[in-house]
């Protein structure tokens, strides 16, 4: 599992398994945000699978799932309200990225905010160049 810290409180991942909730609870995380809709590939484990080992382990879990092409207010808006908590937040999708446009767009205020973030996220290894199209009629 390749943990990337966006923000000591916000850290995404590509797709985890379920072994890895363990790894999650040890580093100190409250809540596990699966931002991936489920079928999305074969092998990944199901929102149910994943929300039963997150729970087991004494986590929060929340499904939150973005797709791109109608990525809406609402989506941003959950993820969000968990950013702003005082909760260490670990969420995850299939590369990471969908986790990272969702903190992207959480978190700015205006052009220069966006574009500060929007930099960081491509610092740490993701391109969101693709998402843009989903990301511009979201910001503010």
């Amino acid at each position: 599992m390749k943990i990337t810290e966006l923000s000591p409180q916000y850290s995404v991942s590509p797709q985890i398994v379920l072994p890895d909730v363990a790894e999650l609870k040890r580093l100190g995380f409250d809540v596990v945000v699966n931002n991936r809709p489920d079928g999305e590939s074969d092998d990944q484990p199901s929102s149910d699978q994943v929300k039963r080992e997150v729970e087991e382990a004494g986590l929060r879990y929340v499904y939150n799932p973005i797709n791109l092409n109608n990525l809406s207010v609402a989506e941003v808006s959950t993820q969000n309200e968990l950013i702003q908590s005082s909760d260490k937040v670990f969420a995850y999708c299939r590369t990471g990225t969908r986790s990272s446009v969702l903190w992207v767009l959480a978190l700015h205020n205006d052009n220069v905010s966006f574009d500060n973030l929007f930099t960081k996220v491509l610092e740490k290894g993701f391109d969101l160049n693709r998402c843009l199209p989903a990301m511009q009629p979201l910001k503010k």
